[in-house]
């Protein structure tokens, strides 16, 4: 995983996506405002951000305050190209920086918390803030993969 990188932005990407499996789409439209007091705030849900979370945001935060000092763009995540404007990074950058799919590490995460809490459809809910369609396509996808093997038949004794 991408969570003890040299690099602070994929290192922060990274961590955002394992621990509290946001999209791509959230990450682009977070702004600065938006991370406070070690809370991720989007709309209507705030997200008690994880203590490593939080280390690699703050190391993020030291990156980005000195290679775009004078920047206007109020996005926390920015790039080469949207230091110098205020507009997002695009729908691929993250997994671009991750060399992963974003998509895919969020998957592993929903599905890692559906196995944790035996398919707790609330918890998934509210802790990624899914809608119960979507917490129970992951639980489902969770009980298929992990279905007992059908037992094989006993070969028939000699007599």
């Amino acid at each position: 995983m991408r969570l003890l990188d040299a690099d602070p932005t994929r290192a922060a990407l990274g961590a955002l996506i394992a621990f509290h499996a946001l999209t791509v789409k959230d990450l682009r439209e977070i702004l600065l405002t938006d991370v406070r007091d070690g809370r991720l705030r989007r709309g209507d849900r705030v997200i008690l951000l994880a203590a490593p979370v939080r280390e690699r945001l703050a190391a993020y935060l030291g990156f980005r305050a000195r290679q775009w000092p004078h920047t206007a763009n109020p996005h926390l995540f920015i790039n080469g190209q949207t230091g110098y404007h205020t507009e997002p990074t695009s729908n691929v950058w993250a997994t671009g920086v991750l060399g992963i799919s974003a998509q895919a590490i969020r998957e592993d995460r929903i599905l890692d918390e559906v196995l944790a809490t035996d398919g707790d459809i609330r918890r998934v809910w509210d802790l990624f803030g899914m809608t119960s369609w979507g917490a129970r396509r992951y639980i489902e996808a969770a009980e298929q993969h992990h279905a007992p093997e059908p037992r094989a038949k006993a070969p028939p004794e000699d007599t």
